[in-house]
This record gives structure tokens, C-alpha cells and sequence, in this order.
């Protein structure tokens, strides 16, 4: 009950205050039950700031996640190793440019054989 409370004058709070970006964390936060992800997100981008440099972060997690599998940690943990030296030696042996492509390039071509990522689990829903 007091959940429910606290985030009701949660939503009214910040729709007041005008942030709509901290409405939609704190919304999402109840609606999915697991608002520890989501809280920390929210404290990171508080303390750290969002910024343009934090499109380099979200653009380099992008093919880690989704090469490693959306539902595997251990894939990601894997995915991250694989882009990193992917990176590091076609940034060094070809041009630098190519390095930043170069994770888009494997992850284009690991998703034509395996679609769900490298240990991601293979889901057949049938509607």
C-alpha cells in the first residue's frame, strides 16, 4: 500500500517539476517490478550527467549486448571481450575509423546465423 503511495505522489511530484525524463524512469521503475536497474540509471545519469559524450558509451554497448544475447549476462560479459579486441585491432592494424565500425559490421553479420546473439535463448512463440 505504501508503494503504491509513494509512487502515485512520486508521478505527481516530478509531473509538477516538469521532468519528464525522471516521470518515465519512476513509471517504469513500477510498472516492471524490478526498479533497481532503473533507480541506479537514474542516480548514474544524476551524478554523472547525460551529455553528448554519453552517446559513445550507449553506442558502444549497443553490439556487446546485442552479440553477447538480450537475456544471457555471461553473453554479454563474452560480447564485450569479442567487440573490445575487435576494436583494439582493427583500430590498430586498418584505420582508426574502421575500428568504430567494425563491432556493426560483426554484429550484422553474427545476427544473419545466429539471430538471437551468440548465447542468447532461442524463443518460438506460437500466436
Amino acid at each position: 500500500m505504501f508503494e503504491a503511495f509513494a509512487v502515485s505522489t512520486g508521478v505527481v511530484a516530478l509531473g509538477e517539476i516538469g521532468d519528464k525524463t525522471q516521470l518515465l524512469a519512476l513509471l517504469l521503475a513500477a510498472r516492471w517490478r524490478q526498479p533497481k536497474p532503473i533507480i541506479a540509471g537514474i542516480l548514474v545519469a544524476n551524478i554523472v550527467g547525460v551529455s553528448g559524450a554519453v552517446r559513445g558509451i550507449g553506442l558502444r554497448v549497443f553490439p556487446v549486448v546485442i552479440l553477447g544475447g538480450l537475456d544471457s549476462i555471461p553473453g554479454a560479459i563474452v560480447g564485450g571481450v569479442i567487440i573490445g579486441l575487435l576494436e583494439s585491432f582493427a583500430g590498430g592494424y586498418l584505420t582508426s575509423g574502421l575500428g568504430e565500425v567494425a563491432p556493426f559490421v560483426v554484429l550484422v553479420l553474427i545476427l544473419m546465423v545466429r539471430p538471437y546473439g551468440l548465447f542468447g535463448e532461442v524463443r518460438i512463440e506460437r500466436v
